[in-house]
């Protein structure tokens, strides 16, 4: 499994928010646009670990996140031509992420709530040497407290702390009012303040 790298919002936002950055994607989306894979596979290449962290604090599983990447990055060289080169590259993609990411984690619940197949007599708890116990140490706290979170909810919780977007950037790609943002916001910060109460 390859491994991604955590950085803050204010470092995430440094990152992919110059005017530098965000013209050299437009133009990778452009290329790709005439068909050219050397552009794709740099775009892709450009937010791999980006969408795996997005896609990941969302869907909140490691089994399914390679298919949403494919299919993300397969809707941007379908669609590439359709950019509209108003809003940044990163909330095209991202919106399209999200979407796909929903989609995915509602299946997925729809599946474990059908799911009758637990069977006391297996062990379902990792063996001692899988290094369990330290995910859920302090420093690893926030991670544990995202999975009492909907998926809408953590979806804020990483656009705004992990990806560094403002509440009017978040918005437009969850296409909901930015009221709508802030008030998932407040819930998932009250849900977490209660976890952390109980820790």
């Amino acid at each position: 499994m390859k491994q991604y790298y955590e950085p803050s919002g204010l470092k995430m936002r440094k990152l992919f928010s110059s005017q530098e950055q965000q013209q050299k994607e437009r133009n990778l989306i452009t290329d790709t646009a005439t068909g050219s894979g050397k552009a794709f596979e740099e775009l892709y290449q450009l937010y791999y670990n980006r969408l795996y962290q997005f896609i990941f604090h969302i869907v909140r599983r490691h089994d399914c996140i390679e298919e949403i990447i494919n299919d993300v990055m397969f809707v941007v060289w379908e669609k590439a031509s359709t950019y509209n080169q108003v809003c940044r590259p990163s909330t095209w993609i991202l919106g399209i992420a999200y979407l796909k990411s929903i989609k995915s984690a509602e299946q997925n619940l729809t599946r474990e709530n059908r799911s009758d197949e637990f069977d006391d007599s297996l062990d379902y708890f990792p063996s001692s040497n899988t290094q369990w116990i330290s995910e859920l140490e302090v420093s690893n706290w926030l991670q544990v407290a995202l999975d009492n979170l909907s998926a809408e909810q953590r979806a804020v919780v990483e656009m705004t702390y992990y990806q560094g977007l403002h509440y009017n950037e978040i918005s437009e790609i969850m296409q909901c009012p930015e009221n709508t943002v802030k008030t998932r916001m407040f819930h998932a910060r009250k849900i977490l303040a209660q976890l952390l109460q109980k820790t």
